[in-house]
């Protein structure tokens, strides 16, 4: 159904301007998604639970919108000016879907395939592309350690183009509990510019936990201490560093030939 909002103070409207914030995604179980191109995906998922349409949309967004009401989600259609209230993008293409927030936990998790720890990856932009290769590549599950950004910020879900919402994510979590409680036989091998050539992750194994650390700092010492192996990954002389989005990217492929295989 495609309902006419005209008003800021809609109760539903003033939800989704809070789901900008870690807190606000947090209080409400649901986070944001903008952009025509990876709603029907998430309609198909059963998550959707309303969706704001600008009365500028263009004719295709529009026959999107119709799709989604015929579905028995609620279109909630705004003035160009209370839609800007909640979108997060420059050039908006007028379409913004309200999502419930994927919950993921410990005991549920696999306990075997790939796994990606993130310890205080903080660039939303990193956050996002990372979450995408970790999709890309079949990880079971990401974790992200107490000082990494947020998955669900509008900025990361826009640079993961929606993926987050389809990877098992445990967030805020405790790394080095995590990995000294939770996963039995399971090695850790670190992203680390001066370790060892990343053919050792190709051994075959069932389950391996990837570690990455944050941009500025690498992996906390704490974690660090948990490693089996650190692996770098072999560059130009005279080039220091990659980005840490690209070396994730480039660890996961490797590590994704090797598990399974066992």
């Amino acid at each position: 159904m495609i309902i006419s909002v005209t008003s800021p103070t809609n109760q539903r409207l003033k939800v989704s301007r809070q789901l900008h914030s870690r807190s606000g995604i947090l209080k409400n179980g649901l986070f944001l998604m903008e952009g025509p191109r990876f709603i029907s995906d998430q309609l198909e998922r059963n998550i959707t639970k309303w969706v704001l349409l600008s009365v500028d949309a263009g004719e295709e967004v529009r026959r999107l919108a119709g799709r989604v009401g015929s579905l028995g989600v609620d279109v909630l259609e705004l003035p160009a000016g209370l839609f800007d209230s909640v979108s997060d993008t420059a050039t908006s293409q007028g379409i913004i879907s309200v999502l419930s927030l994927p919950a993921a936990d410990v005991p549920v998790l696999p306990r075997r395939g790939l796994f990606l720890l993130l310890d205080g990856v903080s660039d939303p932009g990193n956050m996002g592309t990372i979450l995408r290769s970790a999709a890309a590549f079949g990880c079971a599950a990401v974790v992200t350690g107490k000082g990494s950004c947020f998955p669900f910020i509008p900025k990361v879900t826009r640079a993961a183009a929606g993926t987050n919402a389809s990877v098992p994510l445990l967030c805020d979590v405790s790394l080095p509990g995590f990995m000294r409680e939770n996963t039995p036989g399971m090695e850790f091998i670190g992203a680390d510019a001066s370790g060892d050539d990343p053919g050792i992750l190709h051994r075959e194994r069932e389950s391996l936990g990837l570690v990455v650390g944050s941009e500025a700092h690498g992996i906390s010492d704490e974690v660090d201490k948990l490693l089996d192996f650190r692996v770098g990954i072999p560059m130009t002389r005279g080039v220091e560093s990659l980005n840490a989005a690209v070396s994730a990217s480039i660890l996961l492929y490797e590590a994704s030939r090797g598990i399974g295989e066992a």
